[in-house]
């Protein structure tokens, strides 16, 4: 702290904003309450059957017990009473009742379509109470919710020289009767010909397997058994009551225990073939078991993953100060599957996991295992906040990272995500979800800037404060459901007298867009000055507007000021000390810095002589900066053309000291000599997103100028401008 430092503000403070964030913010659960609510499930599922008239069609069959409860009268207007599930692609219910107060109510019709059952009852009143549904029979497919996978085969020939050629396939017939095409033999890997079946309900696949209502958000409880072929071992988010009781030659009968209360979208059910073998640890104090295929996974590799799955759960007890909410924990590793967590299991990529290093290992187990907590024990409300649920969970896994390595590469990933969304794949847009999001959609916008939302709030709050009101809300929500409301209220604190920390996560959430500062060295002075250009963004509104003013966190390498946010459109400080002074260094907090082009020759002087003295995420943080404010002409020319070329050839001649340099520099290569961007459909950018953020999974895969990084980014590069540009 510099006692003489003199502060004042031009531009004045922005009034408006400064009375929405000075505002008691008055939070509580506005949802209206549903007059239907789900209480509870009764699940039995037999699987894996085929269609009679198509026997590679795989399916299965269900009984379904719902209890719900009518919180208020519902007629008399009309005699005639529907109920709407959601289902999807469920058909031939048989044998569909009704029961109040021990009596079976009369029921005229029942009606189905690909996404709902209609059940329509004659009765002039339906009274506050509690009544059960129940479907004795109905089929549904396996595929996305319901899924099953085979291993990989090869077949095998030779060329003209006697050289054995193999070519990959996947099998996917329901039943082995797979016949090579002519001049091949089958050779099959050492890994089985059974199918192992999984399910993936996240985020609104549970009507896939049983009718819901508004499955996306209410919580009950289930109470789950499987029918499932001899031989096979059956698993579910409850723990199994027994050994499974054998029906006839072909078929056992497995009763799991009846789980918390959960949302549909975080149960499971996996069967897995006799190629499964297993591994487990009570440590924690409850059962961790790794099922894994001993054909093609090795059993060293499945203790690594017990052993690290272990040590981060240890960790998450610690940091929720809470037992383990789940009476069991099934890893279950599969091929060619997307992982995911489920209440009291999760499916693990095996060349996901197994080809990231180590931290990110730990941070993708982070993030499957915190969810036992959030999103499991606690879920979120709406599936437009969806968002802050997997921020949550992400700022979480930060912590465990942390915690276990020494890791710098994971953070350096992180904000080069941050930055390439909020620049190339997603620029401007807010964190708010659609009402039923889809797993793409929760893929693009969560996880990444609304986790550097949350570490601003930490930053001003402190991580032990932080903490421990994300247990509050968690504890708060064990029996029903949070919003973002329920966060907001319990960040309760203000800073700079009368601004409150709720108000600053709600303003920053609901914007969009990467805002920026610029900081101008004027002699012994610093003047601060905040202009969002000619950025367009969406608001809360969803509306695009021109980037508004927004509340800044301030931070300083070498003095602290006696304000923490930056409301207005300028400060000027004065006098201050000869030397480099950086702000915002190592993004703390949530925004770019631009500084006058003397200060950025001095910072690329500095990382030319002394760059080992910063960490790799402030490395790629200044590069980054420099060349974006280069992209969008907020540096005077011809100066910064001159010290466009002294950053991308310093970076290029010292690639071991900025790991993926390609992204620092992209926003200097492409927009030099290079027309606008050619415009990529939806998808296609989708799938550039996911090979270059995928390929900072490994820092051996980030090295500058090389390996995967390199080549994804080279693409996308490729693809937008027609040129190799990196």
């Amino acid at each position: 702290m510099i006692p003489w430092l003199l502060l004042y503000l031009f531009g004045a403070v922005h009034s408006d904003l400064h009375k929405l964030l000075s505002t008691l913010p008055q939070y509580s659960d506005s949802r209206i309450p549903p007059i239907l609510r789900p209480l509870s499930y009764d699940l039995q599922l037999q699987l894996p059957l085929s269609e009679v008239s198509d026997p590679d069609i795989p399916l299965f069959t269900g009984r379904c017990v719902m209890q719900f409860e009518i919180n208020q009268q519902i007629g008399p207007e009309s005699a005639k009473k529907i109920f709407q599930f959601d289902i999807i692609m469920l058909d031939h219910f048989e044998n569909v009742s009704l029961v109040y107060n021990g009596n079976e109510l009369e029921i005229f019709n029942v009606q189905l379509t690909d996404d709902s059952m209609e059940l329509s009852v004659d009765q002039p009143v339906l009274f506050p109470g509690r009544y059960t549904m129940t479907i004795h029979r109905y089929k549904g497919l396996i595929g996305s919710a319901l899924y099953y996978r085979y291993e990989y085969f090869k077949l095998c020939t030779n060329d003209s020289e006697g050289t054995q050629i193999f070519r990959v396939i996947w099998v996917q017939n329901f039943q082995f009767n797979f016949v090579p095409p002519n001049g091949y033999a089958l050779r099959i890997l050492d890994a089985g010909e059974h199918a192992v079946f999984g399910s993936h309900l996240f985020p609104n696949r549970a009507p896939a397997v049983f009718p819901t209502y508004l499955g996306t958000t209410e919580k009950v409880t289930f109470s789950i058994t499987m029918v499932h072929p001899i031989g096979t071992n059956a698993l579910t988010s409850g723990a199994s009551e027994a050994y499974p009781r054998k029906m006839d030659d072909n078929w056992q009968m497995t009763t799991f225990s009846t789980t918390p209360s959960i949302t549909p979208s975080m149960l499971c059910f996996l069967l897995l073939p006799h190629e499964y073998t297993h591994i487990e640890s009570s440590f924690t104090g409850i059962n961790i078991t790794v099922h894994y295929n001993k054909f093609r996974v090795q059993k060293e590799q499945a203790k690594h993953l017990l052993h690290t799955s272990t040590q981060v759960l240890a960790l998450l007890k610690d940091i929720f100060s809470s037992l383990i909410p789940v009476p069991k924990i099934d890893i279950v590793t599969m091929n060619e599957v997307s992982s995911t967590a489920c209440f009291g299991a999760v499916v693990v990529s095996e060349v996901q996991f197994f080809s990231s290093d180590y931290a990110n290992q730990v941070r993708l187990l982070a993030t499957w295992l915190a969810k036992q907590w959030i999103g499991g024990y606690a879920a979120i409300s709406e599936g437009t906040e969806l968002c802050l649920q997997e921020d949550l969970v992400s700022y979480i896994a930060e912590k465990v990272i942390k915690r276990m390595t020494n890791d710098e590469h994971t953070r350096l990933g992180q904000l080069a995500k941050i930055y390439l969304s909020e620049t190339v794949f997603l620029p401007g847009e807010t964190l708010k979800l659609d009402e039923y999001p889809n797993e793409m959609e929760i893929s693009e916008k969560c996880g990444l800037k609304g986790v550097a939302m949350l570490e601003s709030i930490e930053f001003l709050i402190g991580e032990k404060t932080m903490i421990s009101k994300i247990n509050e809300m968690i504890y708060n929500s064990k029996k029903g459901a949070y919003s973002s409301e329920t966060l907001y209220g319990l960040l309760n604190s203000t800073v700079d007298a009368d601004i409150y920390v709720s108000q600053l996560l709600h303003y920053w959430r609901g914007h969009g867009g990467l805002p920026f500062m610029t900081v101008d060295r004027l002699g012994n002075s610093i003047k601060i000055t905040q202009n969002g250009s000619n950025m367009t963004v969406k608001n809360e509104m969803g509306t695009w507007e021109r980037m508004p003013l927004w509340p800044l966190p301030l931070k300083f390498t070498e003095f602290k000021l006696p304000i923490q946010i930056m409301i207005s459109h300028g400060i000027q400080l004065s006098p201050v000390r000869e030397g480099m002074i950086f702000s915002n260094l190592g993004f703390p907090n949530y925004y770019r810095v631009n500084y006058d082009i003397d200060t950025w020759r001095e910072i690329k002087t500095i990382l030319t002589e002394n760059a080992t003295s910063y960490t790799l995420r402030e490395r790629f943080q200044l590069v980054s900066d420099f060349c974006y404010f280069y992209s969008i002409k907020s540096l005077p020319e011809p100066a910064a053309s001159v010290l466009r070329n002294e950053f991308v050839q310093l970076v290029r001649l010292r690639p071991t000291s900025f790991p993926i340099c390609d992204a620092a520099i992209f926003q200097c290569v492409v927009t030099h000599e290079h027309t606008r961007p050619k415009h990529l459909d939806k998808s296609q950018m989708i799938q550039m997103r996911r090979k270059v953020f995928d390929s900072f999974t490994n820092s051996s895969e980030m090295e500058c100028r090389s390996g995967l990084a390199h080549d994804a980014l080279n693409d996308l590069c490729t693809k937008l401008y027609g040129i190799s540009c990196l």
